[in-house]
């Protein structure tokens, strides 16, 4: 009895996982009709596209968009994968309603339904939702079977987004907890390209720490070594502009173990000569960079004081032989 339980209930484990299986498969390869976001200036057009994305053998698509007709209108809607397609634009009542038929064997894959040229005719700031109606589509050929779908929607917004730009000011760095390193970063080259200014910037490490501001510092307690070499740590910067809008961009910052300052992955004589070379040497700052015309030299300001003098050397005397594995 007990034996049979168990094959039972063992029986019902493996039927629940094939049924999670193919619903999550299913659910992986459900068809979408999908708009994209837009960005645009007042009295500027865009494009962007209608998709009817991970379909199979598809014949006929009739599509609605709803727009908000005081912030943008609809100039063209165009460039179909569909043999026959008609759009029928109405810009007073903030719709346009199209179909497609492919005279062939059916659509497969992404589908372009259409490029949808947009105008902008409302004022900076504004939005207007993107909003799909799939009213049908259907497989190609008899029966024409009905294939479900759901609608991924869009925004149009009459501003341009931030351009952040990160900047790591030391191309060079150590972990600079034990023996002082800070690693600063620069974002005030970052622009927002319709005049809204920039509100936040907010830094996150690649360590798990975070900061805020147009220029800050960090010091790393860790590097990372993957057995030849080191790799850097992908340091992302998000910048917000006045009207809510973001943009984010990663730099790759360079991290060693305190002394080295040729990135061997050991302190040795080699790392005491870079510094003797570059000794007294003072950076010279191009307004993102420290050390833009002198490598050496910062591979040599083992603490990026932007001086190479006896403290280098002594972080290099006191950590001789460290290694990175």
């Amino acid at each position: 009895m007990e034996r049979d339980i168990r094959k039972n209930k063992t029986a019902i484990i493996v039927v629940s996982t094939v049924l999670f299986l193919i619903s999550a498969s299913f659910a992986a390869s459900a068809t979408t009709v999908s708009i994209s976001d837009v960005f645009m200036k007042p009295n500027e057009t865009a494009v962007t596209s209608i998709m009817i994305n991970n379909v199979s053998n598809l014949g006929v698509a009739d599509i609605s968009l709803y727009f908000e007709p005081s912030v943008v209108h609809v100039i063209s809607a165009t460039n179909s994968d569909f043999d026959v397609f008609y759009p029928v634009i109405n810009n007073t009542g903030g719709i346009v309603r199209a179909g497609g038929m492919d005279d062939g064997d059916g659509l497969y894959g992404d589908v372009k339904f259409a490029d949808v040229t947009l105008e902008a005719v409302g004022s900076h700031g504004e939005t207007s939702a993107l909003n799909l109606s799939s009213n049908e589509l259907k497989e190609s050929g008899l029966p024409e079977t009905s294939i479900p779908a759901t609608v991924d929607n869009g925004t149009v917004f009459l501003n341009l987004p931030p351009v952040a730009i990160p900047t790591c000011m030391h191309l060079h760095n150590n972990v600079g907890t034990e023996y002082p390193c800070k690693t600063f970063f620069n974002a005030s080259a970052s622009y927002d390209p319709d005049g809204d200014g920039i509100t936040n910037y907010n830094w996150y490490f690649g360590d798990g720490y975070s900061d805020a501001g147009p220029i800050v510092e960090h010091a790393y307690s860790t590097y990372k070594w993957h057995g030849t070499a080191y790799e850097p740590f992908n340091v992302s910067l998000t910048v917000k502009d006045g009207e809510g809008l973001a943009n984010t961009a990663i730099v790759q910052v360079n991290v060693y173990i305190a002394g080295d300052a040729n990135s061997d992955g050991i302190v040795d004589i080699f790392d005491g000569a870079t510094v003797g070379l570059e000794w007294d040497e003072e950076a010279e700052f191009d307004g993102n960079i420290w050390w833009y015309n002198n490598p050496r030299g910062d591979e040599a300001d083992l603490n990026n004081d932007k001086i190479v003098d006896i403290f280098d050397g002594a972080t290099v005397g006191a950590n001789w032989d460290h290694t990175a594995w």
